[in-house]
């Protein structure tokens, strides 16, 4: 007798009130072979879907079924679509593959499901009814040992019905299984529905709730260091962060060893030209046990970073991590516009410092802002325009620009290293006095720039260091380049001429006088010649420079011009 129309419409009022109440699937299952068991008289029933492959059933819940019975079928063989051997054929495979209902009266008289048989009549199973589930295109429909109706459709597995007696089903009875087998599947596809849904709701309120994380970091000023971090909670993996250049700039979460690694193959050097080139997100080959992004990092259009996010257990959410990656991309563009304003403050700092432009208390206050200690002992240099001091120094120098030439106020410097630093730097470098007040850097400018203009004007390069030549380069203080320059030429030009044709020592011996005190013995001890020697050319001295160096007014005249010499000399030296 076929179920009542009462009968039908209870059963699927109750297996939509379990769909609409987000019932488990194995328990929305487990009910549809209930109400299976009462529609078609049934004594037991079972619902088996396909795996993600299509081609294994698995028996995923039932009705009236000893878990003795549901264990040792599973524990058997897997219940394949398409067995390769006949006796392990089952009706539920075959309602799949053939896409129609299998009626099999009497399982002890067929040995074509061995050693399926033995289970079932282990189980007290005497006949089976296989119907095929309709999926997200159609159902499955047919007739009892009939063709299939050739309709195509998506099948999500097979409802079975079991007998404890040996019998045939009527057709209001196969009819009703049929209908309940649509309504199954018709039910699963509307819970996958609702299942991918309410995934796809979930995430995106996981997105939402990302994009409020990421804007309480911006808000609160969480810097580089606490974007990564947020980050590596967020995905639950190790962060890297490295320049183009494979430098390191940050790191956060658990470190995972050779990521990034240091040794790159040729695969992942072809990824990570992908990164750079064509500013894509790649999957770094790094082998089986670490999945790793290396995601590009651009700031104003061009290539600031390399973002590694690796996690040992499969790979961490893409979206997730490009949404990060735009805050560290701002974070690093934040930095750089730091950097840069920062190093304009010192610019205007440096120049004002040198040029005595800023009043004492205004420039302590700002160099305290910029965490520069005005108050050490800065030495002062002039060097060419093009040079990086603080790449060469590798410190934090006050660095300007002034009239073509840079301002480079070192803290605490030893001049030493400051000459090794410079050392081949193009045109000439000077290393001025060390000063120790604010009102010391226009006059210790005046000295570094009469210096540099004393060795262009020789075409001089190298480095000077202005403690060389002891207390005459105070006079390049007051002095101006070509006044100085001209007292040169004035006084020794006739003198190194005449050495230079003549083979004498005329400017040395002047020079050696000048070290000895005045001491014409001395001077001789010193040169190694008769002192009769040395007042010889100290009198030719006063002839051509028409400067007598044994008289006050003369020797200072020659002093200055022999210092004026020696910077320019000075310079010339690597």
């Amino acid at each position: 007798m076929l179920a009542t129309h009462a009968q039908w419409m209870t059963a699927a009022a109750d297996i939509l009130r379990a769909l609409n109440a987000d019932e488990p699937r194995e328990a929305l299952l487990s009910r549809i072979a209930r109400h299976t068991c009462t529609l078609v008289r049934t004594d037991s029933c079972s619902v088996m879907l396909l795996d993600a492959s299509g081609e294994r059933l698995v028996l995923e819940a039932g009705h009236a079924l000893t878990e003795r019975y549901r264990r040792d079928l599973e524990a058997q063989a897997p219940l394949l679509v398409h067995p390769r051997r006949r006796e392990s054929d089952l009706p539920a495979a075959r309602a799949v593959r053939e896409r129609r209902t299998v009626l099999l009266p009497d399982v002890g008289a067929t040995e074509a499901t061995w050693p399926w048989r033995e289970l079932a009549l282990a189980e007290g199973i005497r006949s089976v009814l296989a119907v095929p589930l309709g999926g997200a295109d159609g159902q499955a429909d047919g007739q009892a040992d009939g063709q299939p109706d050739g309709r195509a459709g998506e099948l999500a597995g097979v409802l079975v019905g079991y007998t404890g007696r040996v019998r045939e089903f009527a057709p209001d009875e196969l009819a009703a299984a049929e209908l309940m087998a649509q309504y199954a599947g018709t039910v699963l596809t509307t819970a996958a529905l609702r299942a991918t849904q309410e995934a796809t709701i979930r995430r995106l309120e996981r997105a939402e709730q990302q994009d409020r994380d990421v804007m309480r970091l911006l808000l609160d000023d969480a810097g580089l260091d606490g974007v990564l971090d947020a980050l590596a909670t967020a995905v639950d993996a190790s962060v890297a962060l490295e320049t183009p250049e494979g430098s390191p700039l940050g790191r956060a979460g658990p470190e995972l060893a050779g990521v990034p690694p240091v040794v790159r193959s040729r695969a992942l050097r072809r990824a990570l030209a992908a990164v750079d080139d064509h500013r894509s997100t790649v999957r770094a080959p790094l082998g089986d046990a670490v999945c790793a992004w290396v995601v590009p990092i651009v700031v104003a259009g061009g290539l600031a970073a390399r973002l590694w996010v690796a996690r040992g257990d499969g790979w961490a959410d893409r979206s997730v991590i490009e949404r990060f990656s735009l805050l560290v991309a701002l974070e690093l563009l934040t930095h750089r516009q730091a950097v840069e304003a920062e190093l304009r403050l010192t610019r205007d700092l440096a120049v004002e410092l040198v040029t005595g432009t800023g009043d004492e208390r205004s420039l302590l206050a700002r160099s305290d802002a910029l965490h520069h200690d005005l108050r050490r002992p800065h030495t002062v240099v002039l060097a060419p325009a093009g040079v990086a001091p603080a790449t060469l120094l590798g410190g934090s120098p006050l660095v300007g620009e002034h009239e073509g030439a840079l301002v480079v106020l070192v803290p605490e410097g030893d001049r030493a290293e400051l000459a090794a630093a410079f050392a081949g730097s193009d045109g000439p470098v000077v290393i001025g006095p060390t000063v120790t007040a604010t009102d010391g850097y226009p006059a210790a400018w005046r000295t570094v720039r009469t210096a540099h203009a004393l060795a262009v004007g020789a075409g001089a390069g190298g480095v000077l260091d202005l403690d060389d030549l002891g207390v005459a380069a105070l006079l390049l203080e007051t002095g101006t380049p070509d006044g100085l320059r001209r007292l040169a030429d004035h006084r020794l030009g006739a003198l190194e001429e005449h050495d230079r044709t003549r083979g004498t020592d005329l400017v040395a011996t002047l020079r050696a006088w000048l070290r000895g005190g005045c001491s014409t013995a001395d001077t001789a001890r010193a040169l190694h010649v008769h002192p009769h020697t040395v007042s010889y050319r100290l009198r030719r001295v006063a002839e051509l420079a028409r400067c007598d160096p044994r008289r006050q007014d003369g020797l200072f005249e020659l002093q200055v011009a022999l210092m004026v010499r020696a910077v320019q000399a000075c310079a010339t030296r690597p």
